[in-house]
């Protein structure tokens, strides 16, 4: 018959054998809170022990009683330094935590380019209404005749084109253009993740900047068509710059399966594929209206400047490392 070390009850069924400390104890007692348990074998294997001589016994738990009341005066010092370091470790880590918050992306710049592409098509569109055109969009005839050199730059963030299309189409095309924007939002904002915000505009300008050049060859081109000095033709090219930005993103991937949204159903297609693709509508769409009016095809083409910009500026940024 065995007895219970904490009470000296007498056990008449399978006792209970605390593993932190060896123990047998009874029902009540079985838990290491109820015995006022030492914790001496913690973790260490034993075997279950058990006696017949309960005043021996009980003289030992009045022992482990003692040793227990001074772990237990010494726990809360010991436990009050725990707290005390974890509450430290937690601040740390919040603090920690709150700075990577702070240095966390957020976009900023995407959100800027995006925002002055936006605001500067608006004003174009004003400029348009009081017929100023020529101070914002690109044209040569105001270049030359109006010493519009500004309209360099200015016209890599304007969207849509003035002269041969109606305010309404000037409007719709500006919807698009909020639409197409918000799609290629999470192209730019990898762009300038990966490789830094100044890298973003240096992509979209030097993209744009190849369209102004498409513009121009062509332009020069049509000069016998429609004289530059009596026929002006007044374009924003903000479209170069963003077919660079998503021509830059395809570049690496060429070889590669994508998914992309092409219809109501999502597709799987090659990077090559695609930017044929984006290729291919526009041309499509140029030689339609250049069949109506070869000037118009000042409207679509230059644009396609911007994806050999983007090309160009892969090619010596990236490859030749």
């Amino acid at each position: 018959m065995s007895y219970c070390e904490f009470c000296g009850e007498q056990i008449g069924y399978l006792p209970f054998t605390c593993k932190y400390c060896g123990g047998t104890y009874c029902t009540k007692h079985r838990l290491p809170e109820n015995h006022e348990c030492t914790f001496e074998l913690k973790h260490i294997p034993i075997s279950s022990t058990t006696t017949m001589d309960s005043p021996k016994r009980y003289q030992d738990v009045v022992l482990k009683k003692t040793a227990s009341r001074e772990y237990l005066d010494q726990g809360p010092k010991v436990l009050k330094k725990y707290l005390k370091r974890q509450d430290k470790q937690r601040k740390k880590t919040l603090k920690t935590f709150g700075r990577s918050q702070k240095n966390a992306p957020k976009y900023n710049y995407t959100k800027i380019l995006f925002l002055i592409i936006i605001i500067t098509s608006i004003v174009a569109l004003i400029f348009d209404l009081f017929g100023i055109t020529q101070y914002i969009y690109l044209s040569l005839n105001g270049v030359f005749f109006n010493f519009a050199f500004h309209t360099f730059f200015s016209s890599l963030f304007i969207s849509f084109s003035s002269s041969y299309f109606s305010l309404g189409s000037a409007v719709i095309n500006l919807f698009f253009l909020f639409f197409m924007l918000f799609f290629l939002y999470f192209m730019a904002r990898n762009i300038e993740f990966s490789y830094g915000a100044s890298h973003l505009f240096k992509l979209y300008i030097i993209s744009g900047l190849f369209s102004v050049l498409f513009y121009s060859l062509l332009r020069f081109g049509l000069n016998f068509y429609r004289p530059i000095n009596i026929f002006p033709v007044y374009v924003g090219l903000a479209w170069g710059g963003i077919y660079g930005l998503i021509s830059f993103i395809i570049f690496p991937i060429m070889n590669r399966e994508i998914r992309a949204l092409m219809t109501i159903i999502p597709m799987r297609i090659t990077g090559k594929s695609f930017l044929i693709m984006i290729i291919s509508i526009r041309l499509l769409f140029g030689l339609i209206y250049t069949a109506v009016d070869p000037i118009l095809m000042l409207y679509y083409f230059p644009e396609l400047g911007g994806i050999l910009g983007s090309f160009i500026y892969y090619k010596y940024k990236f490859l030749r490392r």
